[in-house]
């Protein structure tokens, strides 16, 4: 083929590919997993995703039929991409369904579908890296009833809904063109790929530089060391002493800039990424080191981000010569541009507009257990596996009509908002920042409905039902969750502790002093006490 018939097939299939993504793949896949049960969150499920009720023959037919057209296409000419580019979906599918099979099941609900659930998602999903044409039943399966679509998993998803989406273009492309070209395929995938993973950086980058009045004014003014102490507010690095941690902030401090740059200069590697194999290598490096850091830095483990950006920069590194010829240069640079750019327009997939100004104010609500002997322990997000990234977030917010001004971990996207928290020294000062810049997260009903859950849950917990699908033995081997925030003021409650009595949500507002590594205590407020009955007919079996 010659070099014109290979770009102009590279661009066919890498926009084919894209449009049908965000057209075909994408609507299929998220009317299946609603069909199958997954919950609308926060708008109807209280705690996340992850379904309520056992699926029934009807929505599991529909589900399946959503995404029937997809598996025929990609099965009339299944093609595996040269150079190790075929493992990339599979690795992707693999992490999500690790993390999903592991979890611990929802023991406020039967755990008899629960226990179905994993074993047919299980049976799908397998059988999809062996066979890749049966991804999208497999897609739908973790999301619909495994709850799957979390915002720590949703790159490697998108993955895997855009090897289906290429599966299709490709084998449209073969039966338009009567012939297969295995290097511009493998070069369109790689394309794809590529920018559907960095463009989660590059529009945290463009992000960034709307934050502001100014495009750098977030680099030169954003306090990005003070996540770290609102992470240890919220339970990251508790096993080290406050003054330890003050340090840490402190040394950080005169470096803030330089690390505000850094960020930006790492999640705008992605618009550079096809002028080489190594420039995509190093895009992808960056962006698996910077997750290390925010790992370090705030206790949120990008983890399936980090596994994916290193097994396609081995991929990459190690690419064939026919591949590589064709999936760099001005071509696939502006192809992967123009995506970026419809990315950021609304127009293709949706990563998450990740830019505020870090401040001083962390506000939350917390749990606290009582056991039956009258000692109290910290009840950690851990402990409420599946939904262990709600719990370390702000679902207890709903549960408080005291406003709140930032994100969970001190997060504002008002400028004006920042600077006045910045400025405060007292709690009068916080309590009229409220009265301008408040929000209530109160949801009509969330107070009944959590009071439920949580005695449901502790009810089933304090008969001894067995909340992991694992073995005792292999319980090691459970994925690590995203939000580590198992560690606070009181020991956490372990089964061990004895059954527990009454669960306490207690709204807390820590406001860290910069100028004397202190933190602040300006509030602490008991909002809601649950009594754990005993087990009776309303929770069922195990």
């Amino acid at each position: 083929m010659t070099a014109e018939g290979q770009l102009f097939r590279l661009c066919a299939e890498v926009v084919g590919a894209f449009v049908l993504y965000r057209w075909a793949v994408s609507p299929a896949v998220r009317w299946g997993a609603r069909a199958a049960g997954a919950g609308l969150y926060p708008e109807q499920a209280i705690n996340g995703a992850y379904p309520t009720a056992p699926a029934t023959l009807k929505a599991g037919a529909r589900a399946v039929t959503a995404v029937l057209p997809l598996v025929i296409l990609d099965a009339l000419a299944p093609q595996r991409p040269a150079g190790g580019l075929g493992l990339v979906p599979v690795c992707a599918l693999a992490l999500v369904l690790w993390k999903a099979l592991t979890a611990d099941f929802d023991i406020a609900h039967d755990l008899h579908w629960q226990r179905w659930d994993r074993l047919a998602t299980a049976a799908v999903c397998v059988g999809a890296l062996v066979w890749p044409p049966l991804m999208p039943v497999a897609v739908v399966m973790l999301c619909g009833r495994l709850g799957a679509w979390t915002h720590h998993s949703m790159a490697s998803l998108r993955l895997v809904k855009a090897y289906v989406a290429w599966m299709a273009a490709d084998s449209v492309a073969l039966l338009l063109s009567g012939h297969r070209e295995p290097a511009v395929d493998s070069a369109a995938w790689l394309v794809l790929a590529s920018t559907v993973l960095l463009s989660h950086y590059v529009v945290a980058f463009v992000a960034k530089l709307r934050l502001g009045r100014r495009p750098w004014d977030w680099a030169m003014r954003n306090r990005t060391e003070t996540l770290v102490a609102s992470s240890y507010t919220w339970g990251w690095a508790r096993w080290l002493p406050e003054r330890a941690v003050a340090r840490v902030i402190q040394a950080m401090a005169p470096f803030r800039v330089l690390l505000n740059i850094a960020t930006l200069v790492v999640e705008a590697l992605g618009l550079a990424a096809f002028f080489g194999p190594w420039a995509l290598v190093a895009a992808l490096a960056g962006a698996a080191a910077f997750n290390v850091v925010v790992a370090g830095c705030s206790g949120l483990l990008f983890w399936e981000n980090i596994s994916m950006a290193l097994v396609l920069a081995v991929t990459v590194a190690q690419l064939p010569d026919d591949v590589a010829s064709v999936a760099f240069g001005w071509a696939p640079w502006l192809l992967s541009g123009v995506m970026h750019g419809l990315v950021l327009a609304g127009c293709g997939w949706s990563p998450a507009w990740l830019a505020w100004w870090d401040s001083p104010l962390a506000a939350r609500v917390h749990w606290v257990v009582v056991t039956a002997e009258g000692s109290r322990r910290g009840l950690y997000n851990h402990l409420m596996s599946p939904h262990d990234r709600e719990y370390g977030r702000d679902l207890g917010s709903g549960l408080t009509s005291e406003p709140f001004v930032t994100f969970p971990l001190g997060g504002v996207e008002d400028e004006r908002l920042y600077e006045c928290l910045l400025r405060a020294s007292a709690p009068v000062d916080i309590a009229l920042i409220k009265e301008d810049f408040g929000f209530s997260c109160a949801r009509d009903g969330f107070r009944e409905a959590h009071a439920d859950y949580l005695r449901s849950f502790f009810a089933r917990l304090n008969a001894g039902v067995d909340k992991s699908p694992l073995p005792r033995g292999l319980r090691v081997l459970k994925a690590p969750g995203s939000h580590l925030y198992r560690w606070g003021a009181l020991p956490a409650y372990r089964r061990p502790d004895g059954p527990v009595a009454a669960v306490e949500a207690w709204h807390s507002e820590v406001y860290y002093h910069a100028d004397r590594g202190e933190w602040e205590s300006l509030r602490e407020e008991l909002v809601m006490t649950v009594k754990v009955g005993p087990l009776d007919a309303r929770h069922g079996g195990p």
